[in-house]
């Protein structure tokens, strides 16, 4: 069963936040990710521990994230076919895959595979939350003043 939290910590519905889904399934990842996240922007992060989860998650008509997060090395289906099977259904909603890979191939296809953006996963806590809060300022701040924008 996929996780939501919102920006405190507590399981959310999310409604009014954006809504970021994480594909990953290293839990000290996922932690980091929501702790950065959390702490500067008003987001709701839900988690897919695999590909299938997150395939499923999405064919499901009530969730649509503003933004996708995707490791591409995750169990029961790779990250390459979770971003070819959003991309065939879901073609507006940002990817940024976020991986710890840093072969010209895997960019490559990830690229090839329909990611609008390919960041390395450090392994050091310290540089993934600075890779997150570039993400971050790149994807989310710009998403979230076009959402207040058009709200106001």
């Amino acid at each position: 069963m996929p996780l939501n939290w919102s920006l405190n910590g507590t399981a959310s519905a999310a409604h009014d936040m954006f809504e970021i889904l994480v594909v990953d399934h290293n839990p000290r990842d996922v932690l980091l990710v929501k702790e950065c996240l959390g702490r500067q922007y008003p987001v709701a992060v839900t988690v897919a521990e695999d590909g299938e989860q997150a395939v499923r998650l999405l064919a499901s008509h009530n969730y649509r994230p503003n933004l996708v997060l995707l490791e591409l090395n995750i169990p029961r289906l790779d990250g390459y076919d979770v971003l070819r099977r959003i991309r065939r259904g879901y073609l507006t909603i940002p990817i940024v895959v976020l991986s710890a890979s840093t072969s010209q191939e895997d960019v490559s296809r990830a690229y090839a595979s329909g990611a609008n953006m390919y960041a390395e996963k450090p392994s050091d806590p310290d540089r993934l939350r600075r890779t997150m809060h570039a993400i971050a300022r790149m994807w989310v701040t710009p998403l979230t003043g076009a959402r207040a924008a058009s709200a106001g």
